[in-house]
C-alpha cells in the first residue's frame, strides 16, 4: 500500500483554523500575513485582534500611531482587498495600547564545516532523497547534529 505524504502547512491549518474562527478570523491569514498585508514598519506598530462578522476587524495600535491609522484607513482597507482578492474586511476599529514587543530574531548560528568522515556518512545517508528541498533540510539538519556531536 502505497502512502501520500500531505504537506505540514495544510494539516497545521485544519488544528489553527478553529482557535483563529472561534476569535473572528475566519481567514486567518489575517492575522499570520499581516507584515505582507500592510508592511513591515505598519506591523510593527499594529495587530490585528479580531475580525468581527460585520467586518470589523479590530485593530490594536500603538499610541502615537492611531491618528495616522485613521487616516490611512482607505488604504489599509485595499490592501487588504487587494491581499484576499475580496473585501473581506469593511472598516477598522482602533484599539490604542501597548503591544507585545518581540526580541529580534537571534543571529543565526555558524556552523563548523564537518570532518571528511562525517560528512562523507551525511552524504551517504541522503543519497536516495529525491526531493531538493527535503534533502536540503535534512543536509542542513545532519550538519547541525553531526557538529554537535563532534563538539561534545
Amino acid at each position: 500500500m502505497k502512502q501520500h505524504s500531505r504537506p505540514l502547512a495544510s494539516a497545521l491549518h485544519k488544528v489553527t483554523e478553529k482557535i483563529y474562527r472561534k476569535r473572528g478570523f475566519a481567514a486567518a491569514g489575517v492575522v499570520s500575513h499581516w507584515p505582507a498585508i500592510v508592511g513591515a514598519d505598519m506591523a510593527r506598530h499594529t495587530i490585528p485582534e479580531r475580525l468581527d462578522s460585520n467586518g470589523t476587524l479590530r485593530l490594536r495600535v500603538d499610541g502615537p500611531h492611531a491618528t495616522d491609522l485613521q487616516h490611512q484607513e482607505p488604504q489599509i482597507l485595499e490592501k487588504i482587498a487587494t491581499y484576499f482578492g475580496y473585501r473581506a474586511v469593511h472598516r477598522l476599529s482602533l484599539i490604542q495600547g501597548p503591544l507585545e514587543k518581540k526580541a529580534p530574531p537571534p543571529e543565526p548560528v555558524r556552523e563548523a564545516p564537518l570532518d571528511s568522515d562525517s560528512a562523507k556518512t551525511l552524504a551517504g545517508a541522503l543519497e536516495g532523497t529525491r526531493n531538493d528541498g527535503v534533502k536540503s533540510a535534512l543536509a542542513r539538519l545532519g550538519n547541525a547534529v553531526l557538529g554537535q556531536a563532534r563538539d561534545s
